[in-house]
């Protein structure tokens, strides 16, 4: 049952996080392989430091291609205070979080700070359309 689900239930792990010191070419080609709408940045211990979108490395391509430069930087773009998810929170808690205009992908963060996966609100609406269609099988 979906409301007994923990975020960790539906995460998704992230073999490739973006790291500050990439380029923004190489941070745009490993969000386009991720299939998500942005990554988290860790630093070297593996800590969640910060988070990229779609959104954010939009601009700065069409400046850094119309004056081909190639020297913008993840730690140049990042959002520095990202919302985190934890691994034992309640699925329907941290989607009451991601409403709004709230990002629709978040870093879940273990204890340590480290990132253990990311939650997106397209993982979150499959398991509740596969609660939903449960309950009508139920009927």
């Amino acid at each position: 049952m979906i409301h007994q689900q923990r975020v960790e239930d539906l995460m998704q792990p992230v073999p490739h996080p973006l790291h500050v010191e990439m380029t923004l070419a190489e941070a745009v080609d490993l969000i386009l392989q991720s299939g998500q709408s942005g990554l988290p940045v860790v630093d070297d211990e593996h800590r969640v430091c910060g988070f990229v979108s779609e959104h954010d490395c939009v601009g700065y391509l069409i400046s850094g291609s119309y004056h081909c430069d190639s020297r913008i930087q993840v730690r140049d773009i990042m959002f520095s205070e990202p919302l985190c998810a934890s691994p034992g929170e309640n699925i329907i808690d941290q989607v009451q979080k991601m409403g709004g205009d709230k990002p629709k992908t978040w870093p879940v963060v273990g204890k340590d700070g480290r990132l253990a996966g990311v939650i997106s609100r397209r993982s979150i609406m499959r398991a509740l359309n596969a609660s939903m269609k449960a309950c009508r099988t139920r009927l």
